[in-house]
């Protein structure tokens, strides 16, 4: 069973009215709702700084994801023209025979 310790907080006036209507329609203790509330807002701060760590690592990779593209792309270019001399040798080949 989890332990509870009150805390004493200040609010804006016109929060605490919405806060004391949305629990009395949906008939909630409000040390319930600021429980449930305290409780998103720090997940949705958690995945807020994921999402930024993801960022910077994407930043961060980005010239060695450029670099490894351009030398695959080198390495492409590279293979193809060994392929085209190789078939420029066989049609001289066969032209010889022919």
């Amino acid at each position: 069973m989890s332990k509870f310790k009150k805390i004493k907080i200040e609010l804006p006036e016109y929060l605490v009215e919405e806060i004391e209507l949305y629990c009395q329609q949906n008939n909630e203790e409000k040390s319930q709702f600021l429980s449930k509330a305290v409780k998103l807002y720090l997940r949705e701060r958690k995945k807020e700084e994921v999402r930024s760590h993801l960022r910077d690592g994407y930043k961060k990779m980005a010239g060695l994801n450029q670099q490894l593209a351009d030398e695959g792309l080198s390495s492409d270019c590279y293979s193809y023209l060994c392929y085209e001399q190789r078939l420029v040798e066989c049609e001289k080949i066969e032209s010889k025979k022919g």
